[in-house]
């Protein structure tokens, strides 16, 4: 094994990362995948092909993964994060490396913050090891994620909700709003009581 690589892996035991690789990656795990376009594996062959029809594609910096589902996959999280369009039977094909694989942890284990874009209205979640976690939104279950992430699209794709109360900008107040339930552990349904 080149110096480089070994002193890489030496650090990450001492840090106790866990390493993931072809062998692992699927145990339980969290990440990120980006969306690559399909010509990115067309002369590539599967190397494997779950029950439910996802093929994985896995090269030296990490994996390729074609599916029409995304999300919780197994024991596992994996996000998609893609500009591309489902070309063929609303199948996506997302690209890792190894190094963005993380451990998911018990459902019940708070490991997950929401982010927001508010100018795309995007909503996402991510895994606590992000480098680029804030510290400042709350970390909750996969659950109670899920289920927050639902009330904070409708908070923002909708607007109805908002007739009730007194705000010069929409925009402003739907941002203000959405930013208290992320940093806090306040319910929606205490959030509106607190604004009337």
């Amino acid at each position: 094994m080149p110096s480089g690589k070994k002193e890489i892996l030496e650090n990450q035991e001492k840090e106790n990362i866990k390493v993931y690789t072809r062998y692992n990656f699927f145990n339980k795990t969290y990440c990120v995948f980006r969306g690559v376009p399909l010509r990115e594996i067309r002369k590539r062959k599967p190397n494997y092909r779950s029950e439910s029809g996802s093929t994985y594609y896995y090269t030296k910096h990490g994996v390729y993964r074609m599916s029409n589902h995304w999300g919780r996959a197994a024991k596992c999280q994996w996000r998609l994060v893609s500009d591309f369009p489902a070309e063929i039977d609303d199948l996506r094909l997302g690209f890792a490396e190894w190094g963005d694989f993380r451990e998911n942890l018990d459902p019940d284990v708070d490991a997950y913050y929401i982010s927001v874009d508010f100018e795309t209205k995007k909503v996402g979640y991510m895994h606590k090891d992000n480098p680029n976690y804030d510290q400042v939104a709350v970390l909750r279950s996969a659950d109670a994620t899920r289920k927050l992430i639902k009330q904070i699209k409708n908070l923002l794709e909708t607007y109805k909700w908002a007739k009730y109360y007194d705000y010069d900008d929409l925009d402003e107040f739907r941002e203000e709003v959405v930013t208290r339930l992320i940093n806090s552990n306040i319910s929606l349904n205490e959030l509106r009581r607190e604004l009337v």
